[in-house]
């Protein structure tokens, strides 16, 4: 099965320089049926597209049977064209930094959204939740899962971005009155989760008043990452142009500060990290993908873990390997 159609269409601006994007989410199966949502567990998964030059977008097959994968497995899935692709605005970049900053803005709307959804239809074991930790230790399950993925160019511009608690703060409530890019940028993000929260709660038939939600922090928050045929070097440093990103926030009288972003191959060893990839990947041999696996595999309390698919190149079209890449991702799914 495909991803279903989207539940709900709309925009948001990207924190990097405004440009409108095109956005999608999908609602799981298991919340279609009203007395399930009393017991789903807050999870949610972005699911970045290919190259927009090459003609990747949301639309992607790639995309869509990832996506799928996930809507059975009870995840809220969200997916967004980068700028320059579907109806988003702005041109695709030469240093993926712009992209950097679309990821985010989606980045942060999924917590929020998922944030609110929370507040109405988690568990009641998980109303009275602890303040936000970052790590997986504890025994209590967090109120929000969050997968980071993407496919190819997308699984790039995932592992790139920042720490979750850069996250949090660049994404805490702004007064507004504040009159910078900025907060417009951010507070229409916040405000635009807040409508389609709304707006899912009433395709569930819940009626619900939504008002100011508490602060992120005060959830318990876990993420992981999903990277399907992943980009080595030298192709990611192409399309890098050979910098290290950094997320650029656009203010009122210029670019805005640079904020730095953690090494990938930290954060992907540091929480539950999927790479999903085929020995026959035309872009990156199976030998540098099973060197930087095992490498990631040995790093100090290592929880990454990758499949490598036989018989599968970088688009997933060869006869039989769909089937396969799904039971893995299936299995890594029921570990996290």
């Amino acid at each position: 099965m495909d991803i279903l159609s989207p539940s709900l269409s709309f925009f948001i601006p990207s924190v990097y320089d405004g440009n409108k994007l095109e956005c999608r989410i999908h609602l799981p199966p298991v919340l279609k049926n009203i007395e399930s949502t009393t017991t789903w567990l807050n999870r949610g998964a972005i699911v970045a597209h290919p190259y927009a030059t090459l003609g990747g977008c949301y639309d992607d097959p790639v995309v869509s049977f990832i996506g799928s994968e996930l809507l059975q497995a009870g995840y809220i899935v969200g997916t967004f064209n980068f700028r320059g692709a579907g109806h988003s605005e702005g041109r695709t970049s030469w240093t993926a930094k712009p992209e950097l900053g679309d990821y985010v803005s989606f980045y942060g709307f999924m917590l929020q959204y998922l944030h609110i959804l929370g507040l109405v239809l988690a568990p009641r074991d998980q109303v009275d939740s602890k303040p936000h930790k970052v790590s997986d230790e504890e025994n209590k399950s967090p109120d929000i899962r969050l997968v980071l993925g993407g496919y190819s160019y997308g699984s790039l511009i995932a592992s790139h971005v920042p720490t979750l608690d850069t996250m949090l703060d660049l994404f805490q409530p702004v007064p507004t009155t504040t009159s910078t890019n900025k907060a417009t940028a951010i507070y229409d993000i916040r405000s635009t989760a807040k409508r389609i929260a709304a707006l899912s709660l009433e395709k569930l038939q819940m009626s619900c008043n939504l008002t100011d939600s508490p602060d992120l922090r005060a959830s318990m928050i876990s993420i992981s990452y999903l990277l399907v045929s992943p980009l080595l070097p030298p192709i990611s440093q192409l399309l890098t142009v050979f910098s290290t990103l950094s997320l650029k926030v656009k203010t009122e009288t210029s670019q805005g500060p640079h904020i730095r972003c953690p090494r990938p191959a930290d954060q992907q060893s540091t929480h539950h990290t999927l790479a999903l990839f085929g020995d026959q990947d035309t872009f990156t041999t199976a030998g540098k993908l099973q060197q930087w696996s095992d490498e990631m595999v040995r790093m100090s309390r290592s929880q990454f873990q990758f499949r490598m698919i036989v018989g599968a190149g970088h688009f997933w079209r060869e006869n039989g390997v769909e089937v396969r890449a799904r039971h893995a991702l299936k299995e890594w799914l029921c570990q996290t």
